[in-house]
């Protein structure tokens, strides 16, 4: 299925470092490529409910990690796209893409990542049971 710019990508967030609490916002960090591969794994939620997207997060991320999911930074493919960067789908498991075309010099990837974090609306865990 094609990547349409209009679609939502969520990117879920394990680790609080990749939150600020200040102003309830995701930190570049949770953008960053992947050092070994330079892929940001995502996953493809638009058309999905909340409960489906937050149950996706824990099912392929959360449990192959072990670790909970803190929240989520949802960031539309128009944004991405913006930054010179692709998104490839990249199944199994399912919905899952990965941003790609990063440059090589972390300050350039930091700077993209900046700049995704902006574009993108953070959304904390709900506490109550979806």
């Amino acid at each position: 299925m094609p990547i349409e710019p209009s679609e939502k990508l969520s990117c879920f967030i394990l680790q609080s470092n990749w939150i600020r609490a200040s102003d309830n916002t995701a930190k570049p960090a949770a953008f960053l490529p992947n050092p070994q591969n330079r892929e940001t794994s995502v996953f493809r939620t638009s058309g999905i409910s909340e409960q489906d997207t937050w149950e996706t997060g824990d099912r392929e991320v959360a449990d192959r990690r072990g670790k909970p999911i803190l929240g989520r930074a949802d960031i539309l493919v128009r944004d991405i796209l913006s930054k010179h960067l692709q998104i490839n789908p990249s199944e199994p498991p399912p919905r899952h893409a990965n941003i790609t075309g990063w440059p090589d010099e972390k300050s350039k990837q930091l700077q993209i990542a900046v700049e995704l974090a902006a574009d993108a609306s953070y959304y904390a865990r709900p506490t109550t049971a979806l």
